[in-house]
């Protein structure tokens, strides 16, 4: 728990009180699954106690490999490095005991004073390591970069589009029939590539990557939500829990709270672009809040539940923005005949989250010609896929033909057809030179698992797909400067930022974690657009017109 959340404070009293807690709850735990075998026959607990240390020793340090790997992206390299030691000194205190107990095992040799003292040392040496290899660490602390000038210019319009859930699975076949020409046009005019996300792919982890250009460990978002933890220190919170334990079942006792922007510690890519003399517009991207340097900030926290974050310029925003709400029944009726009949109500509620998205960005476009670069996310896609892409995947690659999962498949269609649409109503709007990009922190993908043994067993179809897993979402470019055709590299999240900035004609900060996708932009546009660096854009104060 303790390596999870570096940010806990490491006192003897927070350490012994949760010690003190776990090991109660563990203890008791133990105890129960213990006493049904303690009635019986010839049993000692003496005797196994040698076996259930080896286990426990052996437990820990898998616990430790497997959160350190599993987390790689989520914890500070400091703090990963200690516990991957910790996990080797663990595997070795468990191989010593397990060589002891199969020893005596074999043997039938009863343990005596040198094998009790060697355990016991074990034990005890465990938790020192354990205890001495997290109060090593330290946070680095690195200096304060100097700011760094330079002169602005002219810069294309941007638009950046976040579609939740897309994929090239689907967006390739389908423009391949025909059905999706605008995507079809990105394709064949502009860039594209397939986006690795990270594991594990926690939503507002991953899209706060792409906004910052910085893995979770560095901009402090690492999950959807926080633990309250007082019984540890007062208002001290956990951001990560362990896992393969259940411990969010037994560990916590409050409520869990959705994270909000206050989590992030650096600023965002449109906060640059504000802060450089870029006006900017930000509508529904997750984990945003007020910001003094964007003139337009509406959180997806806004259109989920209605809330207003206190401060938000300008004030009368978020009235004008439920003006364009709409209501499933306020779908046009033609839009709503493309999913069927009777679509499902699902299909509808994610369609009207989109549409008022998209009519107010819209609205914003025509109202603000002034913003130069606009953020817009589109969630309904993630609820559709998570309900019916398992049929699509069925249908599309395995041959499917049943009449369930070919309609999921064509629900999944008629939403990609939708979103079509949405990218061509963006790029009319615009006016040269301008940009457009498109991107998907996350992927989604058919049945697998039990579902794909069910499926195949019992015959039944397997709608449900899956959102939520380290699949390859996606990043196409169309605009001036992009040549056509797929990237030469493949492409990451922190990837995003320092392309969106060398693309309008930024220095590229050193102290992002990724790197420009060159090879999607024109040899003619990086002869005349050399890259240049500067220490870090965390410097930037106010916002400027002529940058910083």
């Amino acid at each position: 728990m303790y390596f999870l959340n570096p940010h806990l404070p490491f006192d003897p009293l927070s350490v012994f009180s949760s010690v003190l807690l776990y090991g109660c709850l563990l203890g008791c735990g133990s105890l129960i699954l213990a006493l049904p075998f303690r009635f019986r026959s010839g049993f000692s607990a003496r005797t196994h106690l040698p076996a259930a240390l080896t286990t426990v020793l052996a437990l820990a340090s898998l616990g430790a490999w497997v959160h350190a790997s599993y987390f790689s992206f989520y914890l500070p390299p400091g703090i990963n490095r200690r516990l991957l030691k910790a996990a080797i000194w663990l595997s070795v205190s468990a191989l010593i005991c397990f060589y002891t107990t199969l020893l005596h095992r074999v043997r039938h040799r009863p343990y005596g004073r040198r094998s009790q003292v060697l355990f016991a040392f074990m034990a005890l040496a465990s938790i020192y390591i354990v205890l001495e290899r997290r109060d090593a660490f330290r946070p680095t602390l690195k200096p304060t970069p100097r700011p760094t000038t330079f002169q602005s210019s002219q810069r294309p319009q941007l638009f950046v589009v976040g579609i939740e859930a897309a994929t090239l699975d689907a967006i390739l076949p389908l423009a391949e029939q025909g059905i999706l020409p605008f995507f079809n046009r990105m394709l064949q005019q502009g860039s594209h590539s397939r986006l690795s996300t990270l594991r594990p792919a926690r939503r507002s982890a991953l899209w706060t990557t792409l906004a910052t250009g910085k893995f979770p460990y560095r901009h402090g978002v690492v999950g959807d939500y926080v633990f309250e933890a007082p019984f540890l220190v007062h208002g001290s919170n956990l951001s990560i829990l362990p896992r393969g334990i259940g411990f969010q079942h037994w560990g916590v006792w409050k409520p869990k709270t959705p994270i909000d922007v206050s989590a992030r510690r650096v600023i965002s890519v449109w906060e640059i672009f504000s802060r450089l003399g870029v006006p900017t517009a930000v509508v529904g991207w997750p984990v945003t809040g007020p910001s003094e340097d964007s003139q337009v900030v509406l959180s997806d926290s806004f259109f989920e539940h209605g809330n207003v974050e206190e401060g938000m310029p300008p004030a009368e925003l978020a009235e004008r923005a439920r003006l364009f709400k709409t209501e499933i029944e306020e779908i046009d009726p033609a839009m709503a005949s493309r999913f069927g009949v009777d679509p499902p109500e699902s299909v509808l509620k994610a369609l009207a989250s989109d549409l008022w998205r998209r009519d107010l960005s819209l609205f914003l476009i025509d109202q603000e010609p002034q913003i130069d670069a606009f953020f817009v996310t589109l969630p309904g896609l993630a609820a559709v896929s998570s309900q019916f892409f398992g049929g699509y995947s069925a249908v599309q690659f395995k041959g499917v033909q049943d009449p369930t999962s070919e309609q999921a498949a064509q629900l999944i269609s008629a939403y990609y057809m939708h979103l079509d649409q949405t990218l061509a109503s963006f790029w009319d709007r615009s006016s040269a030179p301008r940009l457009l990009v498109v991107v998907s922190a996350n992927g989604a993908g058919g049945s697998h698992g039990w579902h794909e043994v069910q499926r195949i067993l019992f015959r039944q179809p397997a709608l449900e797909g899956y959102v939520d897993l380290p699949l390859d979402g996606v990043i196409m470019f169309l605009g001036d400067g992009f040549q056509q055709g797929p990237l030469l590299r493949p492409a990451n999240l922190v990837d995003l930022v320092p392309t969106l900035l060398y693309g309008l004609g930024f220095p590229i900060a050193r102290d992002l974690d990724g790197a420009v996708l060159t090879s999607a932009f024109e040899t003619g546009f990086l002869a005349r657009h050399p890259l240049t660096f500067l220490p870090s854009y965390e410097t930037l104060s106010e916002r400027t017109e002529q940058g910083l």
